[in-house]
């Protein structure tokens, strides 16, 4: 409510574009402050006892309820990393247990969680991006280069792969995921 009543004795508030000095003093308070980001606007939140999923770092996911986990097979998972993931992610299987049940060192559950975790950050900035993204895209789909560059960099095939399933060859589908790379690199970058 402290924001409130500094908001209404404003006499700017109409022209606000960012939170002035004394909402940055009643957000900043204890040195948290939580944002959603929207389309039109940022909306924060000041400290409570709440803690987003996204501030939890490692070692802390350990100490997570348990009473939350969504059960989800991986049974019907083909590729072992996505397995993996989904019995640290949703099932919260522990490491150690991956490892004897895999065959493999407990490490290698470790990588593969971890690489997985990036994998689908990938298809999330993907997604954010969608909106800016597509308005580039023909109402006719994807070109070929755009095939090759999403199967590459966003879900993970090989060059090799990607040359085999449309015929190319494998220097030509390299060259041409480079070029797109560069493209939404600068794109990205203004």
């Amino acid at each position: 409510m402290e924001k409130k009543t500094a908001c209404q004795a404003c006499g700017q508030k109409d022209q606000c574009l960012k939170p002035c000095k004394p909402v940055c003093e009643i957000l900043w308070k204890d040195n948290r402050v939580m944002e959603r980001h929207f389309e039109n606007e940022i909306v924060c939140y000041p400290k409570r006892q709440e803690v987003h999923f996204s501030e939890v770092r490692g070692h802390e996911l350990e100490r997570i309820s348990g009473d939350d986990v969504m059960p989800w097979s991986s049974g019907d998972a083909r590729l072992r990393m996505t397995a993996v993931f989904i019995e640290r992610f949703f099932n919260k299987v522990p490491c150690k247990e991956l490892a004897e049940r895999y065959g493999v060192k407990e490490n290698t559950i470790v990588c593969m969680y971890a690489d997985a975790v990036k994998r689908l950050c990938k298809i999330i900035e993907a997604l954010d991006a969608r909106k800016e993204g597509l308005k580039a895209v023909k109402s006719y789909g994807f070109t070929d280069e755009q095939k090759f560059f999403l199967l590459v960099c966003v879900f993970g095939f090989s060059g090799v792969e990607v040359a085999a399933m449309f015929n190319q060859d494998r220097k030509s589908v390299s060259r041409k995921v480079k070029r797109m790379a560069d493209k939404y690199k600068a794109l990205f970058a203004g």
